[in-house]
């Protein structure tokens, strides 16, 4: 099944749209949605992602991964987050990860992501990736000084299709080549980009 990406006015949540979606069978890369403007996003724990309307992505994944064992499912994690790092990380520099999956620019939050996995027979049956990103907006009033954006971390706007469009294309190849013979130089590449990796 090849992926299409669907780019919505606006939704609650990304992530929520996908999971009332009830395709035919496949695996690897499914449909995936993408908008501008998320009225209800969610967070890791219940937390709420807040964002400005028109100025940050909020992308969403359905994948339906071959063979990966429940009790070896942080690996999707570590995939995902190091995609989406590097996606940031061509654009701005001292972009790192947070354990387990948020993104930091220079100690700030730029980013992150929730994976919501659904498990059956001791394996992963199918994952909601979610994405939420901030791109152009410069203001966070309820989170300042934690949060930041690409374009306060560089000075400069980007185009949101453009960027949410590279970013699909680059997370399902990544997962298209998703294997366990690769899971300790993903883990490595992971450990590598983690914030704070050189502290106690």
């Amino acid at each position: 099944m090849s992926s299409t990406l669907i780019l919505l006015p606006h939704t609650a949540s990304t992530n929520l749209t996908l999971s009332e979606q009830h395709p035919a069978p496949f695996t690897g890369c499914g449909t995936a949605v993408a908008t501008f403007h998320q009225t209800a996003g969610r967070g890791q724990r219940g937390n709420t992602w807040v964002s400005e309307p028109g100025k940050n992505i909020h992308y969403s994944l359905l994948y339906r991964p071959e063979n990966i064992p429940s009790n070896n499912q942080f690996i999707l994690s570590e995939a995902v987050s190091l995609v989406a790092r590097n996606l940031l990380g061509e654009q701005a520099d001292d972009v790192v990860i947070k354990w387990p999956n948020d993104l930091y620019c220079k100690g700030q939050k730029m980013g992150g992501i929730l994976i919501e996995n659904q498990l059956k027979g001791g394996v992963v049956e199918q994952s909601i990736i979610g994405i939420g990103l901030n791109i152009n907006q410069i203001n966070f009033p309820a989170f300042q000084p934690e949060a930041t954006s690409l374009a306060l971390a560089t000075g400069k706007t980007v185009d949101l299709e453009t960027l949410v469009n590279r970013l699909h294309q680059q997370l399902c190849k990544s997962l298209d080549n998703l294997s366990f013979e690769k899971a300790e130089d993903i883990q490595r590449f992971y450990l590598n980009n983690l914030y704070r990796r050189d502290g106690f």
